[in-house]
């Protein structure tokens, strides 16, 4: 008959390799957050940047002939890429 001391010596171990298992996949969450959080602030200041520059702009932009305002467009579908 399997002794108990057996059973709960491979259950102990189980229980230690799931929560192994389980502490590598929070830590792959946590980097993947980390990785988001960080193009976030990027995105959140470029986006500022932008803001700014179109408030500067917000005249020359308004006066732009068909031709230029579709160039700028263009160029602002690209920028993010």
């Amino acid at each position: 008959m399997i002794d108990i001391s057996l059973i709960v010596i491979v259950s102990n171990t189980l229980v230690v390799f799931a929560t192994f298992i389980a502490t590598l996949y929070r830590i792959k969450i946590e980097r993947d957050q980390i990785k988001t959080f960080k193009e976030n602030v990027s995105s959140s200041q470029c986006l500022e940047s932008f803001r700014k520059y179109v408030r500067a702009e917000r005249s020359a932009i308004l006066h732009m002939d068909k031709e230029e305002l579709a160039k700028f467009i263009d160029y602002l579908e690209k920028l993010g890429e």
